[in-house]
């Protein structure tokens, strides 16, 4: 089934374009705001110059795709390799620059949605067609995954707004059935039914190595009832379950509440 089939993982353009902008203004500021540019950068293997290289380069990769000046290239499994080559590249660029091209990429971007329909196609890798909607929910997770990483290093507050992690996780679930994690769930069979606070609600079938993506009514083993903010980063790998349960913003109801531990783990880091 199609993710534009399920009526609640639908996101809309506008406000996903506006999110755009707005964060990533607010992410170039931060950056530029960097006294140390060396240092790590917390929980990634990348300094906070090689962050931002990633950054402009995605988010410039991101505007070239939606204005059709350029076409992923490989599978999904190739983005990494691509990443760091991408961070090879631009290792004598100096970082004002690279905070440059983050800005002027993300203006590129927003400003070429406008007169697009959500639905119009967005090629990705492994010759997967998503919506221009759901493109934008990508590039819109980048910037504030990524922020939320330079801010920890930086020790700056880094609010995210529930309803930016509710576009980030519509157009996150839209790549699940590439995600899953073939070996992990290898004779597995269970139904989720995710319920986000304020939407969105679906349901996720894991059956022997292969994921689909569902409307949340029918049938499920256990429904896993989350903060948007919470699911978002948990999908991110940019928080844990059990610190998500203690704080009352993941919890599991139905009638095996218990397969909800392997949840997260059924699906290949994004």
């Amino acid at each position: 089934m199609s993710i534009t089939e399920v009526p609640d993982l639908r996101i809309d353009l506008a406000p996903a374009a506006e999110a755009i902008g707005r964060v990533g203004r607010r992410l170039a500021d931060l950056l530029s705001s960097a006294e140390q540019r060396d240092g790590s950068v917390k929980g990634l293997e990348w300094t906070l110059g090689e962050l931002t290289a990633h950054l402009a380069a995605r988010s410039a990769r991101f505007a070239a795709y939606l204005a059709g000046s350029a076409t992923p290239q490989g599978e999904v499994s190739d983005i990494g390799a691509e990443n760091q080559e991408d961070i090879r590249v631009r290792r004598e660029v100096a970082f004002a620059d690279l905070v440059a091209e983050l800005r002027a990429s993300v203006d590129a971007f927003v400003a070429t949605t406008r007169g697009r329909l959500g639905s119009d196609p967005f090629g990705w890798y492994s010759g997967i067609t998503l919506d221009v909607a759901t493109g934008s929910g990508l590039l819109l997770a980048e910037l504030v995954v990524h922020g939320l990483d330079a801010a920890r290093t930086l020790d700056r507050p880094w609010p995210i707004a529930a309803d930016d992690a509710r576009t980030i996780v519509r157009a996150a679930v839209a790549l699940a059935p590439w995600y899953v994690d073939t070996e992990r769930t290898r004779g597995e069979r269970t139904t989720y039914r995710v319920s986000v606070r304020g939407g969105p609600a679906f349901r996720v079938r894991v059956e022997d190595g292969t994921a689909s993506v569902e409307p949340a009514d029918g049938p499920a083993d256990c429904t896993i009832h989350a903060d948007p903010v919470t699911l978002a980063l948990l999908v991110f790998g940019r928080t844990g379950r059990a610190h998500a349960a203690v704080r009352g913003k993941l919890v599991a109801t139905g009638r095996r509440p218990w397969r909800a531990l392997r949840f997260e783990r059924s699906f290949l880091p994004p």
